[in-house]
């Protein structure tokens, strides 16, 4: 079930135990991709994996505008620092502590979130104030190949998703993420390193590795439930 399109007497009736929460970014992804590519994808294996469950979820509303102060001079991105999201997160989950609610996953879809909502984790691991089980999964880390942005992957999973939303896909002006030199960051920036913000080279994605990524990252996230769920 998905909590925006429920009545109150729906979840009242549903007590469900466990809650996706989708956590995606508004920024830029090349020429050919959309700001929300993020948000989007977070969103849909979220909403994959409660229909595939079969444990008692609610998939909540999306959290669309993450952490992103390095995409800031592309026009179109959006961002709010570490310590709001992290606040904002943690509210949410304060609010279902007295709710049928016993476990949290945060489902991301962008990189920059991810040492926030895992230091977040960890913080609630050990706060007696909100009682819950709270647990962080991120689909780049469910799939065998590195996944640059606005690459061949990640666009790959919107055609599969999504296909009326992208452009034609490009090459990027950077082969990889290529912000350190020497273990150090010197580019603070992405257009520093990639005029056109996009990292790897789009144009061979398809639809069809787009849904094989897809039902990997879905059958990756089902299976993380299912573990964490028997701790």
């Amino acid at each position: 079930m998905h909590l925006e399109t429920s009545s109150w007497t729906d979840v009242k009736d549903a007590a469900p135990t466990v809650a996706l929460l989708p956590v995606g970014s508004t920024e830029q992804h090349g020429p050919h991709a959309p700001v929300g590519t993020d948000t989007i994808i977070a969103q849909e294996l979220a909403s994959e994996a409660g229909r595939r469950s079969d444990l008692n979820s609610v998939v909540l509303p999306t959290i669309p505008v993450g952490i992103a102060p390095y995409h800031s001079h592309f026009p179109g991105t959006l961002s709010v620092s570490a310590e709001t999201l992290r606040r904002y997160s943690y509210e949410i989950l304060t609010s279902l502590s007295d709710s049928s609610v016993e476990m949290v996953v945060f489902v991301n879809g962008h990189g920059g979130n991810g040492e926030t909502l895992r230091n977040l984790t960890r913080t609630v691991a050990d706060d007696s104030t909100v009682d819950l089980e709270v647990f962080l999964w991120e689909w780049m880390s469910a799939v065998d190949d590195h996944v640059n942005h606005a690459g061949e992957l990640e666009t790959s999973m919107l055609l599969h998703i999504c296909p009326d939303e992208v452009g034609s896909p490009t090459d990027g002006d950077a082969a990889t993420w290529d912000d350190t030199v020497d273990g150090g960051v010197v580019n603070r920036f992405t257009e520093e390193f990639s005029k056109n913000g996009a990292v790897g080279d789009a144009t061979s994605a398809s639809a069809e590795q787009g849904e094989q990524l897809f039902e990997t990252a879905t059958d990756a996230l089902c299976s993380f439930l299912r573990q964490v769920d028997d701790l």
